[in-house]
């Protein structure tokens, strides 16, 4: 198996929001069940990984729907046949990067596994 680091992550995806990780740590691709990572509290312990779409919807910084939107364009995606990148989570599950994608496969019950850099 391929170990990444957090730089090398980030490099190769442009989209990335939190890149406090993109140094010398390293992580592996897996493939884990969704539900492993609703509970789980975010990197900086700010919330649990899950923000739920109604969450999303009634958060002020919602403006014009921005996060919504986002997530809607997501599942639209993922539903046409389209992957995202993977979630990019610590050694105890909790997000670095990727709470909209997380949102988004939740919505969609179809989709059991995800895949994710988890950090070793």
């Amino acid at each position: 198996m391929k170990i990444y680091t957090g730089k090398e992550i980030v490099e190769k995806y442009v989209n990335i929001q939190n890149d406090v990780f993109a140094d010398e740590r390293e992580f592996l691709l897996v493939e884990i069940h969704k539900e492993e990572l609703y509970d789980c509290v975010c990197w900086d312990g700010s919330s649990k990984n899950l923000k739920t779409y109604e969450e999303w919807e009634k958060d002020d910084d919602n403006y014009d729907q921005y996060h919504t939107n986002t997530i809607d364009e997501m599942v639209s995606f993922i539903k046409n046949g389209g992957e995202l990148p993977p979630l990019i989570v610590n050694k105890d599950y909790g997000l670095y990067d990727g709470q909209h994608r997380l949102t988004a496969y939740s919505l969609i019950d179809d989709i059991e596994t995800i895949k994710v850099f988890k950090e070793l």
